[in-house]
């Protein structure tokens, strides 16, 4: 299916958007694809962007754990990373620890669970490594036991103990969706309320069915470390408006004027033309510097003669140096080795990124440590059978693109550390994802403190606290004390800026 085909479907916008947010309709949308369209429809009014306050003011950070992280399905992992039981991966995300494990035994053998890295002794963490293989998780501090269902299998010396029932002390649980392609997603809601992955993400599992994630292995994660809001990659993320400036290399790989964001339900699907082999894409500039670079001999050679998958030119190697002054080659005919697959890029909602081409596929998981520190987690996923080269041409390529926002985020977010900057006009059409997701964000927050304002009398509600055991008669009162002394995290939430 085509990104024109499946952009005809009906109700692309999802039920909750207003008419203040811009969407594309189908018929632009087909026409960005290749379709011809006989009339452009007018562009809507811009809106502007959230205060800059919500860049990095902590209580409006700690306020969107609350409201969004703790709150939202989101994206961990691909399931084909646990071949074994026992196979276990650990996580952070705002703040809370968890890991995910494959079960063994029982009515859930081999399935997926999630559980909060939280010893119930003493809240020591019962997973200290990223990653192991283990179907008996004991804690470091006391050698409590539990095991690859959340069971408490041993607690040393508390046999004895009047009152205490090792079945009321499993680990905490965490609620977990698996797609029926692999996408491993986590609740943090601990109550009962919480709304269902497919409501939550109604028509993603269809749209990811376009793509054979079974053709695909994992093969490498990285990660950095920005001096940033979260919130600022994420802008960057909903809109490729800054594309053909800020990526020269994205820029040559696929035609920009077809880059279109199309809002769904808390998630946004992206659409563009990737480039085909013998397309020409290079500028009069960039001709010329191939002349040049062929009379003097040079390695260098045009986009249209390499083999690099994604279109852009590759470095020539030492052999191909020396055959460049043999008589020129026939024009090349192979197929571009990206094929003919335009991508399936998803934003998902509130802080995740799954983008698919044909030699590889990756994730990307924005994690936000404070108002204005972000850990970018990106795992990379390539086809079964591809060779090395292939593989590293794809790395390489990610990693460029992804360092080059990287950079636009570290000095974006200075200058909105300094206070001058407080609010810019967006593009109706080119940032309308943007928009969508700003959106989105500010409702929930909104949501959210009016919700503690009228249930709690202003203090925090945090979605993902798991009430305490009702055998302690004394922790609802002192709890008490320490609401009254405002000692509770986030109960200062003051206005909000706007």
């Amino acid at each position: 299916m085509t990104p024109a085909q499946v952009a005809s479907r009906t109700q692309l916008v999802p039920p909750q958007l207003d008419s203040t947010i811009p969407t594309q309709d189908t018929a632009g949308i087909a026409a960005g694809a290749g379709a011809t369209a006989t009339t452009a429809p007018p562009l809507l009014a811009g809106e502007h962007t959230l205060p800059a306050s919500w860049w990095f003011n902590e209580n409006i950070f700690n306020l969107e754990k609350r409201a969004i992280f703790h709150n939202s399905w989101l994206f961990c992992t691909h399931s084909s990373r646990f071949t074994k039981p026992g196979d276990y991966y650990s996580f952070q995300v705002a703040g809370i620890k968890f890991f995910i494990i494959k079960s063994r035994g029982g009515d859930t053998d081999g399935e997926l669970k999630a559980f909060h890295n939280v010893c119930r002794h003493r809240a020591f963490p019962v997973v200290q490594k990223q990653s192991g293989t283990s179907t008996v998780l004991t804690c470091k501090y006391h050698g409590w036991s539990y095991n690859s269902q959340g069971k408490l299998s041993n607690a040393p010396q508390f046999d004895q103990v009047e009152g205490f029932d090792k079945s009321e002390n499993s680990l905490y649980p965490i609620k977990i969706h698996v797609t029926k392609q692999g996408l491993v997603f986590v609740n943090f809601n601990s109550g009962d309320d919480v709304v269902p992955f497919d409501a939550w993400f109604d028509g993603l599992s269809q749209e990811l069915s376009e793509f054979d994630f079974n053709d695909y292995e994992y093969h490498m994660s990285y990660e950095l470390h920005g001096d940033f809001n979260w919130k600022t990659l994420m802008d960057g993320y909903q809109e490729c408006y800054h594309c053909p400036v800020a990526h020269p290399g994205l820029n040559s790989a696929f035609k920009m004027e077809t880059y279109k964001v199309v809002p769904k339900n808390r998630y946004c699907r992206h659409y563009a033309t990737i480039v085909r082999d013998g397309e020409n894409t290079q500028s009069k500039k960039e001709k010329e510097e191939v002349e040049a670079s062929k009379e003097s001999s040079s390695s260098s050679s045009s986009s249209s003669s390499s083999s690099s998958w994604f279109g852009f030119g590759k470095k020539q190697s030492p052999k191909e140096s020396t055959a460049s002054a043999a008589p020129p080659p026939q024009k090349k005919t192979s197929a571009n080795k990206g094929g003919e697959f335009d991508g399936l890029w998803v934003y998902l909602f509130p802080n995740n990124g799954v983008n698919c081409y044909s030699p590889a596929w990756y994730s990307i998981r924005v994690l936000p440590i404070s108002a204005t520190k972000t850990t970018l987690q990106y795992d990379i996923y390539t086809k079964k059978g591809i060779d090395e080269e292939t593989k590293n041409e794809f790395v390489e390529f990610l990693q460029q693109v992804e360092l080059e926002d990287f950079n636009l985020c570290q000095l974006t977010q200075q200058n909105l550390n300094e206070g001058v900057y407080s609010s810019g006009y967006l593009h109706p059409v080119k940032e309308n994802g943007v928009l969508y997701y700003q959106k989105l964000v500010r409702d929930a927050v909104i949501k959210h403190l009016e919700l503690e304002k009228s249930q709690n009398g202003g203090r925090s509600i945090d979605p993902a606290v798991i009430p305490g055991s009702k055998k302690n008669k004394d922790l609802e009162q002192l709890e008490g004390i320490c609401s009254s002394l405002d000692c509770a995290s986030g109960t200062n939430n003051g206005e909000l800026s706007w």
